[in-house]
């Protein structure tokens, strides 16, 4: 069974969502705060019952609401003249393939009324506690959503009452950010006692384990403790005591420790710890569609380690997979059409993107597609001399650099121009390239770009020098500054290291602007003066 939508209804940021899920891997990129970890949550309390691997019910409260419905409500509470026609609620879907296996799960109890198989999770205020909500609000002691008056309910559409231990998902949450046992690592210790003892042998180690407990509890040491406490310590007027703790028959599984090459699973490093719970989660039984929910899987992997990561994701076809991340590798290197773009409060799906464009950065994952996206407007600039000069430029004219103003300046190759020029359009980002001319504006610009200039002039804007002997922006901006003595001198000023260049002729100073790029940018970039720009950057950055 794999999910193909999800509908959220007033669950924290989200107020009411409908969002397509590809079958296979879904990645989830966003700003801070855009609701990436939200979806992963949502997905695991869906499908689990529980969040952060203790039940859902025990910790809800308040701030689960859409924080919109949640002001709402307090604004009408707080005003007697208003009345309360209903009370907030969540409702979150799963809306499952079609398929012979998963039919009992299938029916129209849902809210876009389709025929299908889901899962329906609502929460929603229970009428029983009617009578005491409204003594509460008559008496002025309701302040907020009375959650402790709210239910919460798991169906089929179908509308039968799902029972986890039955339910055909199984969902494995992988916490990059947590050094633990976690679920993963706890199940792949108890299926292997259970596969390699005998039931004998599991009744000698019971034994064996109460055994240790009881000569513990009963340590010349330990008893000595009890009986200063008995004299010491009183709970309730009573004596206490220490000990150790009565437990099930088999819990002596749950505190066995696994080494790796006689290293301590607990002693590992966070990247190492990580990639064993990934490689865990991928070796389980696939016989039933599970859900792997992965936030940031980046977090402490070595390069080597996140691409045989990113293998395993992409050869596993019995999983789906949800992943949140930041980071452009991961998201070049899985596929830029399983991204789901969570951006100003929008949900925008790559899956349209052209299937080139997604090769392109699959083969060369070096490019920064994520910062791409998630920037608000963009100046793609074909290397680190330009990327200094433009900001420099920028901060001349407004008084501080483009990226406090939202504008994020990219240096990319100009091979790849064209693919974000793709993208761009894909989430009607503005876009403005600055290039050089090459000694050729008819083929490298105007044959090159046309197509997207005809069709998308108002979202892609090409700037470069109309000056073809001018072909690369060193001559560009070294005809601008040498018009005038004044305004040359000081360019030579700028780009000297200890008055290295206030001598030289513009010759000169063109042959070490060529040969030197990264420095005499950097010179202009760090300067107390200005310089000037051609009309062409001018345009670029108003």
């Amino acid at each position: 069974m794999k999910m193909n939508k999800l509908y959220i209804r007033n669950y924290r940021m989200f107020k009411d969502v409908l969002i397509e899920l590809n079958s296979g891997c879904n990645i989830f990129v966003g700003d801070n705060n855009s609701g990436k970890s939200t979806l992963l949550e949502i997905i695991q309390v869906l499908l689990s019952g529980k969040i952060n691997n203790s039940s859902f019910e025990r910790q809800f409260k308040a701030s689960f609401f859409n924080y919109e419905s949640r002001f709402n409500f307090k604004e009408i509470i707080a005003d007697p003249s208003q009345k309360i026609e209903e009370l907030p609620s969540i409702i979150v879907e799963a809306y499952f393939e079609n398929d012979s296996n998963n039919s009992e799960y299938k029916g129209t109890n849902n809210e876009l009324s389709e025929d299908c198989p889901g899962i329906r999770m609502s929460v929603e205020f229970n009428p029983d506690y009617s009578s005491a909500f409204q003594t509460m609000l008559q008496n002025g002691e309701i302040y907020d959503i009375p959650v402790e008056f709210y239910k919460v309910s798991w169906r089929d559409f179908g509308d039968n009452p799902i029972i986890f231990r039955t339910f055909p998902v199984k969902v494995s949450v992988i916490d990059t950010t947590q050094k633990d046992y976690d679920s993963a690592v706890n199940k792949f210790i108890n299926s292997r006692i259970t596969n390699n003892l005998s039931d004998d042998e599991k009744v000698h180690l019971t034994r064996a384990y109460r055994k240790m407990k009881h000569e513990f509890n009963n340590n010349p040491n330990v008893i000595a403790l009890n009986e200063r406490l008995s004299e010491e310590e009183k709970l309730d007027d009573k004596a206490i005591k220490f000990g150790m703790q009565e437990d099930v028959l088999e819990s002596w599984m749950n505190e066995v420790s696994i080494e790796v090459e006689n290293i301590p699973f607990e002693d590992m490093g966070f990247g190492t710890q990580n990639l064993i719970k990934m490689e865990l989660v991928f070796k389980q039984d696939s016989d039933k569609s599970s859900v792997v929910l992965f936030e940031e899987p980046e977090n402490n992997l070595a390069f080597g380690n996140m691409s045989r990561l990113i293998s395993k994701i992409n050869q596993d076809e019995n999983k789906q997979v949800f992943i949140s991340t930041h980071s452009s590798f991961v998201a070049n290197k899985i596929g830029l059409k399983n991204i789901i773009l969570l951006y100003k409060g929008n949900i925008n799906h790559l899956n349209a993107v052209n299937p080139d464009t997604m090769e392109f950065f699959k083969k060369l994952p070096g490019y920064g597609t994520v910062r791409f996206l998630l920037a608000e407007k963009v100046i793609l600039v074909e290397g680190p001399t330009d990327e200094l000069i433009i900001q420099r430029a920028y901060k001349d004219a407004y008084g501080k650099q483009p990226i406090e103003n939202g504008v994020d300046v990219i240096t990319v190759d100009s091979l790849a121009f064209k693919r974000y020029c793709d993208l761009a359009i894909l989430v009607k980002k503005p876009l403005r390239i600055i290039t050089d001319n090459d000694g050729d504006i008819q083929r490298n610009i105007i044959d090159k770009y046309k197509d997207y200039i005809m069709a998308h002039g108002d979202l892609i804007e090409i700037h470069y020098e109309t000056n073809e002997t001018l072909h690369t922006l060193e001559p560009s901006i070294l005809a601008v500054n040498s018009v005038e003595a004044d305004v040359f001198n000081k360019f030579k000023r700028v780009i000297s290291k200890r008055n290295s260049m206030v001598n030289k002729n513009e010759t000169e100073i063109e042959s070490f602007m060529i040969n030197n790029k990264a420095e005499w940018g950097m010179r202009v970039f760090d300067s107390e003066e200005c310089i000037e720009y051609p009309a062409y950057i001018k345009d670029a950055i108003r």
